[in-house]
């Protein structure tokens, strides 16, 4: 069955893309053969749609074969891993510019009687506005025009390139909200807007107001990087149909994309996790853990019964609530990638930050002096330093990698070499083991009937040896 969609004779693929922290995969399917071809290259964290671009012209792939694209992208789940978004600012209704903050009173750790936990927008880019609207949907005060341009100003001072609009009870009559809306339109420097009524209009406050302002803070990234790869494919003759997948493993539209992010958050995985349900299914399995290990975080869904599982609301990291239909997936910072620390109390910890694909792991040689996941699979002998994938390198520096772990773990942990990288994979194991026991046993699931249907960059590194 065709899923060509626009009207030139001459086009015939169709390709898959999962643009990841690390490297960017690409699924070339030919409609007139049924020839399949699988492409990696590094993605270039810069401009990333220029890996994108390069990855289809390295398999002589003619764009204007093209009919469709579908793109799945972990571009938004490593912005919020890492607190790489853009600087935000949020006005909210006077007297609760702290729900952000104040969450559910929950903990990072559950039996910790302490914890952590900083918002993607600091307090002092937090503004309060005279308005109230009660939850009954009545107007109780109007919103002060003047209150939202004061705060706008502050806001434009201090730098913020994206907005969100968060009022109390706006889900009940989201009037005040959009007022607020046209008032900022008119004196806002760019299109970063996010009314949290367009958003969620439900009810409870710090769900609608956290999926609002991760929206926000994903939106100029993501508006930027759609658009540089609209523009870059259709400078090389693509005139096909760009469709983004979505959390609940659906599509969208690039404008759709532009302008609510938040519902690709998980995309990249989500699409893996449709890919694992049908290939599963075909190989007679039903009961399936999917394991998707990149080179910034790990996601693991489950499949029960031939049927994945959707979640109305998701964390993906702790704070990190996104109330938005998508696949149920945890996701942990626990990548190829991920770099490998000594906190405070002297125990070693693995991400959530990782050296993506530039610099990259120490043993690209590219400036990283940070040891990571792949640096210490390395030193163990994990993987082949003459036969690195992707392209990018002919070969890996072992003895750089050497250094970073000794310096960096070793040393501060009185432990030879190979103990620390060891140290280094168990951590991520027990980390990634934690993962999985969420998805299956602690929702009443025995994962000794399940299949586990591991993909991502780093399996295809691993495994390519």
């Amino acid at each position: 069955m065709s899923v060509m969609s626009h009207s030139e004779e001459n086009a015939r693929y169709v390709i898959g893309v999962d643009v990841g922290g690390t490297f960017t995969d690409l699924f070339i399917l030919d409609q007139e053969t049924g020839e399949v071809v699988t492409g990696k290259v590094p993605s270039t964290i810069d401009d990333q749609s220029r890996g994108l671009v390069e990855g289809i012209l390295r398999e002589r792939v003619a764009f204007s074969e093209i009919a469709t694209i579908v793109h799945g992208t972990t571009v938004g789940t490593n912005a919020l891993l890492e607190r790489r978004g853009s600087k935000t600012g949020l006005i909210t209704t006077a007297g609760f510019e702290d729900v952000l903050e104040m969450r559910r009173r929950d903990r990072p750790q559950t039996w910790g009687l302490r914890g952590s936990y900083q918002p993607v927008i600091e307090r002092d880019l937090r503004l309060g506005v005279r308005e109230r609207t009660l939850a009954s949907g009545e107007i109780e005060t109007i919103l002060n025009e003047a209150d939202v341009i004061t705060a706008l100003k502050r806001l434009q001072d201090a730098g913020c390139d994206s907005l969100c609009i968060a009022f109390i009870n706006a889900y009940a009559n989201p009037a005040n909200e959009l007022a607020a809306k046209d008032c900022v339109r008119a004196h806002w420097h760019n299109d970063h807007i996010t009314v949290s009524c367009d958003i969620l209009p439900e009810i409870r406050e710090f769900e609608r107001v956290s999926t609002s302002v991760l929206n926000a803070y994903l939106q100029p990234k993501m508006a930027h990087y759609l658009g540089q790869l609209k523009d870059r494919l259709g400078d090389k003759g693509f005139a096909g149909d760009l469709l983004i997948v979505q959390s609940n493993g659906g599509v969208m539209d690039v404008a759709s994309a532009g302008s609510q992010p938040i519902r690709t958050a998980l995309s990249g995985p989500a699409a893996g996790v449709m890919a694992a349900k049908f290939i599963g299914k075909s190989a007679g399995f039903e009961n399936i853990i999917t394991c998707d290990m990149g080179g910034t975080s790990f996601d693991v869904s489950l499949i029960a019964e031939g049927q994945s599982s959707l979640a109305a609301q998701a964390s993906i990291d702790f704070g990190m609530v996104v109330r938005s239909p998508m696949i149920e997936m945890t996701t942990i910072g626990a990548g190829g990638g991920s770099i490998a620390w000594i906190d405070k109390a002297g125990i070693l910890q693995i991400g959530p930050r990782s050296a993506g694909s530039n610099p990259g792991p120490v043993c690209y040689g590219l400036g990283n002096d940070e040891p990571t996941v792949t640096d210490a699979n390395l030193l163990m002998g994990r993987i082949n330093a003459n036969r690195p994938i992707g392209g990018k390198l002919s070969h890996l520096d072992v003895d750089a990698a050497r250094a970073s772990i000794r310096t960096k773990i070793a040393a501060p942990l009185g432990i030879s070499d190979l103990e620390a990288a060891e140290a280094i994979i168990q951590v991520a194991n027990a980390k990634m083991a934690g993962a999985i026991r969420i998805v299956s046993i602690e929702r009443g699931h025995d994962p000794e009937k399940f299949v586990a249907m591991p993909f991502g960059e780093v399996v295809r590194c691993t495994l390519a040896r």
